[in-house]
This record gives structure tokens, C-alpha cells and sequence, in this order.
């Protein structure tokens, strides 16, 4: 999970609108939000990826849905609320359920940092306090069959091109040679940034628990071939990641 911005609201859904909408919604239960410039909104908000577990949408195994922070049934008035609605896919959706957040909550990646809640080690979440523990449990993210084997599946390979990179690194004998093991490994940097799936947990795997990686970088540095845009992508993976607490 990583920290969402809020964007724009679409212009289509004035208040006027929005009032239309809950009216619609209270009288008949029809899925308002359902609206082509909502769901298109949320997707490019999160990057096609689900709010909480960060898996692509759309996909064949994964459909959108609008999931409804503060629950659609107890709370009417926020149906179609802009920053009431996040992209989700559909196991976290369902498993969240009408789980009521003000009484019970948990994080909402558009305003909390997931990094004071949670973290990661080998590619299942953990709680840091209640809002954690209950984010875990209520959404799934530990569920394996969806999401803790395509996550380590994802990072085992990424951790297998990394030590090719450090193999390739310490026998490169030439500028040609050097350069293009710089350029792979900015390349899987920048496949565990924020637009890509699951990066909370592969930026942690890689920056925090792949020792290679430290191997690889401190070769790099040492021979002058660390760059400026190395330093950025790793920087962008920091701010995503959720190590373990020292």
C-alpha cells in the first residue's frame, strides 16, 4: 500500500450532481458511482492499481471496483463523495465489506501514511499499531493465493536478475559492458516505482531485504558508475517502502 493523492474532482460531478446521484441511490440502491468519468478518475489517481493491495485492475483476474471507504450503506450522504471513493480490486472490496471505519479504523491511503501503520518483511504485511493490525485483517493483504505468491513470484525474479547484474558487474571489463548493467538495474528500479504494481512491497524486498542489491550498489559506487538517476529511483522506492522497524 502506498500513500495516494487526491486529484481533481471531475468536473462532472457538481454538487448538483452529486446531490442527483444520493437522491437516486436512496430511492432505488442503484450503483451511482458507476459513472465513466468517476471510474476513470479513480484509476488514473492510483495508477490502474487497487488503493489497498496494490494490484492492476482491469486485468483479467482483477476488475474494478468503487470502493467505498466510509461504507455506501451507513453512510448515504458520501455515495459518490469526492475522497470517499478509491479503486479497488474486488477481494479487497468484498473482503472489506460494511466494515465501519469511524468506529474501527483503518488506513485510508488517501490521507494516512501507510509507513506509520504497517510494514513488510518477505512479502506479507505487519501491523505497527491497531489502524495496522485491523488494515491487514480487513482488506486482506496477507491473503496468499491472491496476493503473497504474486508478490514474491514478482520479487524471487527480480532478486534472480540482480544477482546476474552482480555477476555481469564484477566481470564487465569494458565502458559498453558497464554501461548496460547501470541501465538494467535502473530499469528494475524503476519497475518497483509507484506506477507499477505491489511497489510498496517490492521497493521494501529490494532496498531492505535483497543483500545483493547493497552488494551491487556498493560496486557500482565504488567504481564512479552510481549515477544521479540511480540516486533518484532509489529515492522514489524509499518513499514507498515499509521496512521494519530497527
Amino acid at each position: 500500500m502506498i500513500k495516494l493523492e487526491l486529484s481533481e474532482k471531475p468536473i462532472e460531478l457538481t454538487e448538483e450532481k452529486e446531490r442527483e446521484l444520493v437522491e437516486i441511490y436512496k430511492t432505488t440502491e442503484r450503483q451511482v458511482w458507476k459513472q465513466s468519468y468517476i471510474t476513470e478518475a479513480l484509476l488514473k489517481m492510483s495508477n490502474n492499481k487497487c488503493a489497498y493491495s496494490e494490484q492492476k485492475l482491469n486485468t483479467e483476474s482483477a476488475y474494478m471496483e468503487v470502493e467505498h471507504f466510509r461504507h455506501k450503506n451507513k453512510y448515504k450522504d458520501l455515495v459518490v463523495r469526492w475522497g470517499n471513493l478509491l479503486p479497488a480490486c474486488k477481494k479487497c472490496n468484498v473482503s472489506k465489506g460494511d466494515w465501519d471505519v469511524e468506529v474501527e479504523p483503518i488506513v485510508n491511503p488517501l490521507e494516512d501514511v501507510p509507513s506509520d501503520h504497517l510494514f513488510v518483511k518477505s512479502f506479507r504485511y505487519y501491523k505497527k499499531d491497531t489502524k495496522g493490525k485491523n488494515t491487514i485483517e480487513v482488506v486482506a493483504l496477507n491473503d496468499r493465493e491472491h496476493f503473497v505468491n504474486p508478490r514474491s513470484d514478482i520479487g524471487f525474479r527480480i532478486a534472480d536478475t540482480i544477482e546476474d547484474l552482480y555477476e555481469l558487474a564484477q566481470m564487465a571489463d569494458t565502458p559498453r559492458k558497464k554501461i548496460r548493467v547501470v541501465n538494467r538495474l535502473k530499469g528494475i528500479l524503476d519497475a518497483c516505482g509507484p506506477q507499477h504494481e505491489y511497489s510498496a512491497v517490492l521497493a521494501t524486498y529490494v532496498l531492505y531485504e535483497l543483500t545483493t542489491y547493497q552488494h551491487l550498489k556498493v560496486l557500482l559506487e565504488n567504481n564512479s558508475l552510481w549515477d544521479n538517476e540511480l540516486d533518484k529511483l532509489e529515492k522514489v522506492l524509499k518513499m514507498i517502502a515499509l521496512p521494519e522497524p530497527c
